[in-house]
């Protein structure tokens, strides 16, 4: 068997050693970051990180904001065969202390902002013995002390990078990717050519870097530079930031706390970006107002050539308000999670949308549609089944060996990803998506697990019980609604719940509607009853 991918760190090496030494890697605000110094940095924390005593397969998390310092610590990990894991910087004490034990860390990259926090959920993860809080002076000595002369970066393809889920299976888990079978699902080596032609697929690291190399940015080839706004704590901004640099790119972030949509415009319009990542409506929404108040909108837009959405939806809508500021763009919508990395798309442009509108499976891969006793629905079925794939796959989650069997099946011998998306085959092979198969709400891209939140709730004095939904929001596509049966109201109740929570659980988590019933919250077996929250929900929002 040929050629199928590389270690993403020995794979930076590569490039920047073939790429023009100068050609920008990483771009925040006023600071750039050449292929050159990406490379000289990278190899500095590693070597650094094996000088600690770090060894190939500990795991080493990134409780990081976007900003070069995220890169530079994920691809050192890299280089050194330590595992980097994304670190949710909302979480609270308690959570991150659950995830820290779980997920076996052995150090951990902090912001200054979060480290007080991360050190309180420390006393869980004995093991967890390298806090390194970046502008601190261990992190500038990592960064500073050179490699020594016969430094070379871990070259396993085998080699593991993990990929904390945002909670749509229940509670946060550990993906295992292997850099080999994730670059094969990036579809990294895969060069685009002229409109009509099949891409170029590059055999060997050399031919891919010697590629790379012949796209410099600004490239309408490459798409880059490349601006991701997701937060690289997920795996959607990960994979696209991830893919850009793969290829040799310049990836974009921006140095901010929150999403600023006139500082995104004002961004793609000094740094001519090419593309952009980012998570639906929660971002296209205010990025299409912001555009559309703007006199020079056109011209600001004008380099934009792809958006590339994940992880939540995309209204068509919405998608229609931006092309017609800019025209020349192509809007990919992907439906993809971090054990897939892509399933399927749906590509929108002036001229219109393929499938109709519907997703289509992503070339190369093998998409099947599977009923309840994981037999093959038939294109043209009108009942909807679970969409999975097969092809390069994470190993599964990280200690979760019943978890692992429901969604990483064996059929027919093949091994298969349940992706929890219930679709159908429509007769033309488009797939039409229903939704998901669980109660995960999805707001904005952050996923939130009802029990976590319902946990908080119940343990307010006034509450009797609680159920927790999503309700339509314009902006978030679900907002999360607490449904609250009382023991008494006291004053000030909808302040004190939100205090209560938002003590307890990150801010996203934490309702934006609460509404008040005497009705039980159950069903006769003593189950939750959802159907009923649900309905009582929405008709307050």
């Amino acid at each position: 068997m040929g050629w199928l991918g590389s270690n993403f760190g020995s794979a930076l090496k590569a490039i920047a050693r073939t790429v023009e030494p100068d050609r920008p890697a990483l771009v925040h605000g006023d600071d750039v970051i050449s292929w050159a110094d990406f490379d000289r940095i990278t190899d500095n924390i590693a070597a650094g990180l094996r000088e600690t005593g770090l060894k190939p397969g500990d795991v080493a998390g990134q409780q990081l904001r976007n900003s070069p310092a995220y890169m530079f610590a994920w691809f050192g990990c890299a280089k050194a065969g330590v595992i980097p894991v994304n670190i949710n910087y909302h979480y609270k004490a308690g959570e991150l202390g659950d995830i820290f034990a779980r997920f076996g860390l052995k150090a951990l990259f902090v912001e200054e902002e979060f480290a007080q926090v991360a050190a309180a959920a420390c006393d869980g993860a004995p093991d967890l013995t390298h806090r390194i809080v970046i502008g601190g002076s261990a992190w500038a000595k990592l960064c500073d002390t050179p490699a020594p002369p016969d430094f070379a970066p871990s070259d396993d393809s085998d080699g593991l990078f993990y990929v904390a889920t945002g909670g749509t299976t229940g509670m946060p888990k550990a993906v295992m990717w292997p850099f080999g079978e994730a670059w094969q699902a990036f579809q990294i080596s895969s060069w685009m050519r002229a409109l009509g032609e099949p891409p170029w697929i590059a055999e060997t690291l050399e031919d891919h870097a010697a590629e790379a190399a012949c796209h410099p940015p600004p490239s309408d080839a490459m798409r880059s530079p490349s601006l991701c706004l997701s937060p690289l704590m997920h795996g959607a901004g990960q994979f696209a930031s991830l893919i850009a640099l793969m290829r040799g790119g310049t990836l974009i972030t921006i140095p901010a706390t929150g999403f600023d949509s006139g500082q995104v415009i004002d961004t793609v319009r000094d740094r001519g970006a090419k593309s952009m990542a980012f998570v639906g409506d929660a971002f296209a929404l205010p990025l299409a107002d912001a555009l559309e108040a703007r006199a020079d909108a056109a011209e600001a837009f004008a380099s934009m050539r792809m958006i590339t959405s994940s992880g939540a939806i995309f209204s068509a809508a919405v998608k229609e308000r931006l092309l017609a500021i800019n025209p020349q763009m192509i809007i990919v919508d992907a439906l993809g999670s971090s054990e897939s990395a892509g399933t399927a798309v749906t590509i929108t442009t002036a001229a219109g949308s393929t499938g109709g509108g519907h997703f289509s499976a992503v070339p190369g891969r093998e998409t099947a549609i599977f009923d309840a006793d994981f037999n093959e629905l038939p294109a043209g079925s009108e009942e909807y089944g679970t969409l999975a794939r097969s092809g390069p796959l994470p190993l599964g989650y990280l200690g979760e060996d019943e978890k692992n069997a429901e969604t990483f099946p064996v059929i027919s011998g093949k091994r298969w990803l349940m992706t929890g998306d219930m679709a159908r085959f429509r007769e033309d092979g488009s797939i039409e998506f229903k939704g998901r198969d669980n109660m995960c709400i999805n707001t904005g891209g952050e996923k939130v697990f009802p029990e976590e939140v319902e946990g908080a709730l119940q343990s307010h004095p006034a509450v009797d019980d609680v159920r927790v939904v999503g309700v339509p929001d314009p902006r978030f596509g679900r907002k999360i609604a607490a449904v609250v049966q009382l023991r008494d109201r006291p004053a000030d109740l909808e302040a004190a719940l939100d205090s209560h929570v938002r003590e307890r659980l990150a801010g996203y988590k934490v309702p934006r509607l609460y509404v008040f019933t005497g009705e039980s919250l159950r069903l006769n077996n003593g189950k939750p009853d959802y159907r009923t929250a649900q309905s009582l929900a929405e008709a307050e929002a």
